[in-house]
């Protein structure tokens, strides 16, 4: 598959999320996909910089959002005008080709302006003086590519026309003719013969046959002899369409897309336009198409594939403008929405990257050891060391078979990583440790939020209680949460110190046995969010 596919975890990303979405992608890789890659929603914490730098990946790509722009967008094919273009070609690009307005570019394929029937109607169906052309500095190969004519002799000396328009009738009554005029005229040999005469700089002779013309032109004559297969009369009403457009283009206020544009700005522009169709532009300025109305519909959605969430309040900003091709996850099956089947691998595994070993051994392919090793880091990392409750038989079997493919001793290694992931930066906010594992959840009618932080030192961390408690409530407040639960956890201490917040904190309170007053309390063996929070808030929330 050549598409391009996107592959990612949760927002506020933790170990499992960033490493089974490179996992993930370089299965796939392996399997035949060329144009996956794997992303990251947001900033990578401590424990996951340690496993990436530990095996030598470098952090995935951030993606912030994932909205649909103009460049997703089928767009038509569009035929460009230059400002030499004529009348009889601008009409042919808008009527046959393009539908309503038509881009005009430069020679680099620049948009300049556009031009629709409306500015080119008084030029189309008006009477031309004989000077129009001269005037309108109309480039004489317009004459030979609109009247379709081959040059029987000769050139015209000028790159535009410099010269009247006078047909054989005027040039009969005596008209004196200067150079660089153009004169039109029948297949008659003794019209022919005066006017070679006459001093015009062109003949235009209208024939019956364009391969078996003949006239006998003299040495001497300097202009040029254009030979169209059609009537006199023809070659008069067509040479007023040889005009260019230049004049008649339309520069000001002009109304086009960029291929970043999202489809939210240009909704809103397309709805509150007079125009029907608009040229889009790359970010040189070249016109690559066009856009109506109607091709806001014909979508080629980004296509992904989540893992470790399914949720769309856990997903990329426009997730619901994506083709969803497969879901890998270990978490309960909530709200995702897709517009077709899909792929949903869920298990209930203490981790993603569990699922995916499996899908390697499933799928015959080896792994990799330094992937490997940052399978390993999500299992162990999700899994608290093995001392979660999510944790199971099958989380720890792969576990030992990655840390052997990947050359390490799992005590040591996970121990290792999870004090590095555990460390405070000297930069780091109260706000920053309450948000960058902070999930969101619906619980009934309460919007909810449960957020962790996993230490290695317990105690010193334990003296900022007061303020985590201010900073907790701040968040309740500002993100309008009805409820929320930070967990302070510690494989060390063996268990988990809970903060209570929010207007309806006495759902949390209830849930794990609070007294109305508390705000904290200390629960042993407690280190899953999954298995041991947020089920005690769903049974709370139904009461």
């Amino acid at each position: 598959m050549d598409e391009k596919i996107y592959v990612f975890g949760h927002r506020n990303p933790d170990t499992d999320s960033v490493c089974s979405a490179i996992a993930y992608a370089n299965l796939k890789k392996q399997l035949g996909y060329t144009n996956i890659t794997p992303f990251a929603l947001g900033g990578i914490n401590n424990e996951t910089k340690f496993a990436l730098d530990y095996f030598n990946f470098k952090a995935p790509k951030l993606l912030s959002k994932l909205k649909i722009k103009v460049r997703d967008l089928f767009l038509r094919p569009v035929t460009c005008l230059k400002q030499s273009s004529s009348i009889l070609e601008a009409v042919d690009a808008i009527v046959n080709k393009n539908k309503h307005s038509t881009p005009v570019v430069d020679n680099e394929g620049r948009l300049m302006g556009v031009i629709t029937l409306t500015d080119i109607y008084p030029d189309l169906i008006g009477k031309v003086e004989k000077d129009h052309l001269k005037k309108t500095k109309t480039p004489f190969e317009n004459i030979i590519n609109v009247l379709d004519g081959i040059i029987y002799y000769g050139c015209y000396p000028y790159k535009s026309v410099k010269g009247e328009i006078i047909t054989f009738s005027e040039l009969l009554l005596e008209e004196p003719l200067k150079e660089g005029d153009i004169l039109i005229l029948g297949d008659v040999n003794e019209y022919k013969e005066k006017a070679i005469k006459s001093g015009a700089t062109c003949l235009i002779i209208a024939t019956e046959n364009k391969s078996t013309f003949q006239m006998n032109i003299p040495s001497d004559f300097k202009g040029i002899v254009l030979v169209v297969e059609t009537s006199v009369f023809n070659i008069i009403k067509l040479i007023e369409k040889t005009v260019p457009v230049e004049s008649m283009i339309k520069k000001q206020m002009l109304e086009y897309f960029e291929l970043n544009d999202t489809i939210e700005e240009v909704k809103e522009q397309i709805f509150g336009s007079k125009h029907r169709s608009f040229p889009v532009v790359n970010k040189e300025g070249v016109v690559v198409g066009l856009l109506s109305r109607s091709d806001l519909l014909r979508v080629n959605r980004k296509k992904v594939i989540l893992v470790d969430h399914n949720e769309k309040e856990q997903s990329v900003q426009g997730i619901e403008d994506a083709e969803i091709l497969e879901i890998i996850d270990h978490h309960r099956i909530a709200n995702v929405q897709t517009m077709s089947p899909l792929y949903f691998r869920a298990e209930p595994v203490g981790c993603t990257s569990t699922i995916i070993k499996s899908l390697y051994d499933e799928s015959n392919e080896s792994i990799p050891k330094d992937i490997a090793g940052l399978m390993l880091s999500a299992i162990l990392s999700d899994t608290l060391l093995f001392h979660s409750p999510t944790c199971t038989e099958r989380d720890k079997k792969a576990a030992y078979e990655l840390a052997k493919i990947a050359g390490v001793n799992i005590e040591t290694y996970g121990m290792d990583m999870i004090i590095a992931g555990t460390a405070i930066n000297e930069d780091e906010t109260p706000e920053s440790l309450i948000t960058k594992d902070m999930k969101s959840f619906n619980l009934g009618k309460h919007k909810s939020m449960v957020s962790q932080i996993n230490t290695g030192d317990f105690k010193s961390l334990s003296k900022m209680l007061p303020i985590l408690k201010e900073k907790i409530e701040k968040i309740c407040e500002d993100e309008n949460f009805d409820v929320a639960v930070l967990m302070i956890t510690s494989i060390i201490i063996g268990g988990t110190e809970i903060i209570v917040a929010g207007r309806n904190k006495i759902l949390a309170q209830n849930a794990f046995n609070m007294k109305v007053d508390e705000d904290t309390i200390f629960l042993p063996g407690v280190f899953s969010r999954k298995k041991q929070i947020v089920p005690e808030l769903m049974n709370a929330a139904q009461l």
